[in-house]
């Protein structure tokens, strides 16, 4: 084993040591992509990457520089991947926050176009119901406008039929006059002959 490898075990060795209380707090912590663990845990990841690099360039242990290399590669996919689930996360509750706002438009013009229609509906039943007393009130007008005609016209033929009943008593009235007349002309020539015949009767008793 050359001198190398016995330090590049004794740096391992030594880190190891060193960041074990690091680790053990880190577990208390709570976990998840936004949690503290992780971060504290990439930081711990990174300086441990940077102490290997810088005692392999002093050691001139390139192998241990690789090493430093391919830990400090390993924390900067670790971010990535937590910069993307992060990053999806984001964008999931951008597009969930989007579809409650689509929701909540949907339900707005919903309810106002219930509530439009709604008040359509009362404004026709209002214009129905006001045609609708319109059309009684002018069949009122006419049923009474005809009644009147009606009545002008039941007026007018009893006047009528009165007129003739007055034209047909007066000419009984006549008719009786005139026979009254007749009937009394008729008694004054038989009262008048009777006399004559008296007359005659006497004069012939006296010669």
């Amino acid at each position: 084993m050359d001198v190398r490898t016995v330090g590049r075990t004794t740096v391992d060795a030594w880190l190891r040591v060193a960041r074990l209380p690091i680790d053990t707090a880190s577990r208390l912590l709570p976990n998840g992509d936004r949690g503290p663990r992780t971060p504290a845990l990439l930081v711990v990841d990174r300086i441990d990457a940077t102490i290997r690099d810088t005692i392999g360039s002093l050691l001139g242990d390139e192998e241990l520089r690789a090493d430093a290399t391919r830990r400090r590669a390993a924390a900067d996919e670790r971010q990535n991947a937590i910069n993307l689930r992060v990053e999806a996360e984001q964008k999931k509750r951008e597009a969930d926050a989007r579809l409650a706002r689509q929701q909540d438009s949907v339900e707005q013009r919903r309810t106002e176009a219930e509530r439009t229609a709604q008040e359509n509906k009362q404004q026709a039943d209002r214009e129905r119901a006001e045609r609708e007393q319109r059309a009684k009130q002018t069949a009122a007008k006419q049923e009474e406008a005809v009644n009147k005609v009606e009545q002008r016209k039941v007026s007018t033929a009893d006047k009528q039929a009165k007129k003739k009943r007055l034209q047909v008593l007066d000419s009984q009235a006549d008719a009786l006059d005139t026979q009254t007349d007749a009937l009394a002309s008729s008694d004054e020539a038989q009262r008048l002959r009777k006399a004559t015949s008296a007359a005659k009767a006497s004069r012939k008793r006296s010669s």
